[in-house]
């Protein structure tokens, strides 16, 4: 019998990549702990009433299907994002629990070395020996936790982008929005309200942007039904002048995507719509409050004036919050911020499809910090052609080459 310890990974983040490598690396025979923020799934549920564009089998592992049994989703599924946390996430968590161990409100604060600091070894990182020390925060206070593999699977969930110019906060962002302004609404039932007979100021140019929109019209036209006039209406602030806001893909193989970008482009060229195109705006100043907000602008067409509105949404995606990891050893793109190797690789791509990026070998993954890894969305930055696809085949990269490289520190039979 070896008399070595298995060696110990961590993975930040209980989301959709977080438990399919701790799925993985335990079946592989590696002491798995996975610390979360929040609770399991619970940035998924944070979208639940949005469904997504790829059917269920594209967004899990056969591993994890088979993990969670007869009872999960059909494969051709298109599921809320409620129902893929409460159908497959949530009993691949509990599946995961036998081999592992989950903390749910346990923050990751910081990821270190033992006794190297990340101005030491530089150009011979890999000459390390010493474990990684992290900064725990948890119901019981803080803690210290060592490993020997972290994998960082904390997307880039909750730190979402400004809508002022420049990509930083306008005046009164910070004052004015508050987190709920910058996540897609949900507009049926209670939160209704919030929208009914209301003029909302929407800024973003991607499909959550349009899918707000397209759900606003949908409540501007359902309120019209039933009392012959509504006064709910969409401003859409977009950076590009494109003829429409959104391109379409050629023969596009998600129908669902296909429809909402459809749906999105009509609403903004057609005259009659509740939605009022502004292309190449940029977002200045935010001032006011709930049910009266002024939002300063400068358009290209008419120059600079001023919006009022009762409810401004900024669905302008997201960034990843780089501060875990700031005393290691990552080489970072400087556009993206993501791991500067598959940055580049994604840079050099030509097609803007998401559904045709060629994931790289595990290369792509690595940076000047031995056995650190950053994984799912937080890997691209803030290139939004992120797929859960994409992350669960770097799962398996990772756990191949971590299999490969520590196969002599497992125990063994």
């Amino acid at each position: 019998m070896s008399t070595k310890p298995s060696p110990r990974v961590v993975i930040i983040g209980a989301g959709p990549i977080g438990l399919e490598a701790a799925l993985r690396l335990s079946a592989a025979g590696f002491e798995t702990v996975v610390h979360e923020r929040d609770t399991v799934a619970s940035n998924v549920k944070r979208w639940g009433h949005v469904e997504l564009f790829s059917p269920f089998v594209m967004n899990s592992s056969s591993a994890g299907r088979r993990a969670v049994g007869a009872d999960r989703p059909d494969d051709d599924a298109l599921l809320s994002g409620e129902a893929f946390a409460t159908l497959y996430l949530e009993p691949l968590a509990r599946s995961v629990g036998r081999q592992s161990v989950i903390h749910e409100h346990s923050s990751v604060v910081a990821i270190s070395r033992e006794a190297t600091w990340k101005h030491h070894l530089v150009g011979r990182r890999s000459e390390t020996r010493d474990r990684f020390l992290l900064l725990i925060e948890g119901p019981a206070g803080e803690s210290v936790e060592r490993a020997d593999v972290v994998l960082d699977c904390s997307g880039t969930w909750g730190t979402h982008n400004p809508i002022g110019a420049g990509g930083i906060c306008c005046v009164g962002e910070r004052r004015v929005m508050e987190v709920g302004d910058y996540e897609i609404p949900d507009v049926g039932g209670e939160g209704a309200e919030r929208f009914a007979g209301r003029h909302t100021l929407v800024v973003g140019s991607g499909h959550s942007a349009a899918t707000a929109v397209v759900a606003l019209a949908g409540l501007a036209e359902l309120a019209e039904s039933a009392t012959e006039s509504s006064a709910t209406r969409v401003s859409w602030i977009t950076r590009g002048q494109r003829a429409t806001p959104l391109k379409a893909a050629a023969d596009d193989p998600l129908p669902a995507r296909a429809a909402l970008v459809t749906a999105a482009n009509r609403l903004a060229i057609d005259d009659d719509s509740v939605v009022d195109w502004l292309p190449g705006v940029l977002v200045l100043g935010v001032d006011g409050g709930p049910g009266q907000i002024s939002v300063a602008i400068d358009d290209p067409q008419r120059g600079r004036e001023v919006i009022a509105a009762d409810v401004v949404l900024g669905l302008t995606g997201c960034r990843p919050d780089r501060s875990l990891y700031a005393e290691l050893q990552v080489h970072e793109c400087y556009a993206t911020g993501g791991p500067i190797r598959l940055a580049a690789q994604l840079l050099g791509e030509t097609s803007e499809d998401c559904l045709e990026q060629v994931v790289g070998g595990i290369e792509t993954l690595q940076s000047p910090e031995p056995d650190f890894f950053i994984l799912g969305s937080k890997s691209y930055g803030r290139d939004s052609r992120f797929l859960l696809r994409v992350g669960l085949e770097q799962v398996e990269l990772v756990a191949e080459y971590l299999v490969a490289t520590h196969a002599g520190q497992r125990v063994e039979s």
